[in-house]
């Protein structure tokens, strides 16, 4: 049997525009960045911040090969904005899923 979750379409199509806004402000932001040569970069305190993890997890991330130096200036690293993005995705993937599996029903075939 498959897991189905019932959802008012308003509540869905809410879903759907907020996902669409979010992709055309990253498409603004990347073109923005890209004609003025800016490189999307947070410092690792910044990246803790935001993400809600500890500076060992996000080194033990960027050991993994998930969280990639965008630049390094000074002696401090900067991170890439997209590699930030996407190891916040996973995270919140997990969290997501699990709220959603808890909503699911098995549908009657």
């Amino acid at each position: 049997m498959r897991k189905m979750i019932k959802i008012e379409s308003s509540s869905f199509a809410a879903l759907v525009r907020s996902y669409k806004k979010s992709l055309n402000m990253l498409a603004v932001l990347q073109h923005i960045c890209e004609d003025n040569s800016v490189e999307l970069s947070m410092l690792p305190d910044e990246v803790c911040e935001l993400i809600g993890l500890e500076p060992a997890e996000i080194e033990k991330q960027r050991l993994n090969g998930r969280l990639r130096f965008a630049e390094e200036e000074n002696g401090t690293r900067h991170y890439s904005i997209v590699d930030i993005i996407n190891l916040k995705d996973s995270i919140d993937w997990k969290v997501i899923n699990k709220q959603v599996e808890s909503l699911s029903f098995e549908e009657e075939e």
